[in-house]
């Protein structure tokens, strides 16, 4: 993944189901919430075919933000899902909006088919959704014509939990404030022992997880079977 544009790191356009009539684009951390978004998605739209997971990445470091994971790791997780996976490497001297606006442009000029959201996998915090809505959402529009979706948004944390445990794919602790050991899984022990000060699923920064896809049990499809 050494590039210092946007590029495809894992897939190819052709990839993506030419009859869907219209893709998603999802912002790919490489975490739990991501993943579970991928799979309300699938979900919703009967199939992966229709998905195209975007993921930024220092071009130095080539680490993901928060996620303290290296870019490998999330070709490695597009690999296994069968999900074709666009690299936006973040340089010094460029705003992040410009480095996204970029590849969303590369996916308006490259890809044979329109697309209908850009998607995340927020949960709750307003202010999140909020900054989304002001700096994305208007490249989002003008780049692609699509609009701002999360699929994930205000759904209850058991729901989410219970859809974490069915696709039987470990997620581990990768990125921490302390509040929880590294390499720790993400499960319902792990929650039952965290302090009342602690959002369940990090959601403060507490930490991070990586979804490890590679892990699911053999003859899972982490993504549903879509």
């Amino acid at each position: 993944a050494l590039i210092k544009a946007p590029a495809l790191l894992r897939g190819a356009w052709s990839d993506l189901d030419a009859d869907a009539g219209g893709i998603d684009v999802l912002l790919w951390s490489g975490g739990k919430d991501s993943f579970l978004a991928a799979r309300a998605l699938c979900r919703e739209r009967k199939s992966k075919r229709r998905l195209l997971l975007l993921t930024t990445f220092d071009a130095g470091s080539r680490q993901v933000a928060h996620q303290e994971v290296q870019i490998d790791d999330i070709c490695r997780q597009a690999e296994v899902l069968g999900l074709p996976l666009l690299g936006c490497p973040l340089v010094p001297h460029a705003p992040y909006q410009e480095r996204i606006e970029a590849a969303l442009r590369l996916i308006a000029s490259s890809s044979p088919i329109p697309v209908l959201r850009v998607c995340n996998g927020d949960l709750h915090l307003e202010h999140i959704a909020q900054w989304r809505k002001e700096h994305i959402a208007p490249l989002a529009l003008d780049a692609l014509g699509a609009q701002l979706y999360a699929p994930l948004w205000k759904v209850p944390y058991d729901e989410l939990l219970l859809d974490l445990t069915a696709s039987a794919t470990p997620c581990r602790v990768c990125a921490t404030d302390g509040a929880v050991a590294l390499g720790t899984l993400f499960d319902a022990t792990l929650l039952a022992n965290l302090g009342s000060e602690v959002d369940a699923f990090g959601e403060n920064g507490e930490f991070h997880t990586l979804a490890e896809v590679w892990n699911a049990p053999a003859g899972i499809d982490p993504l549903g079977g879509f």
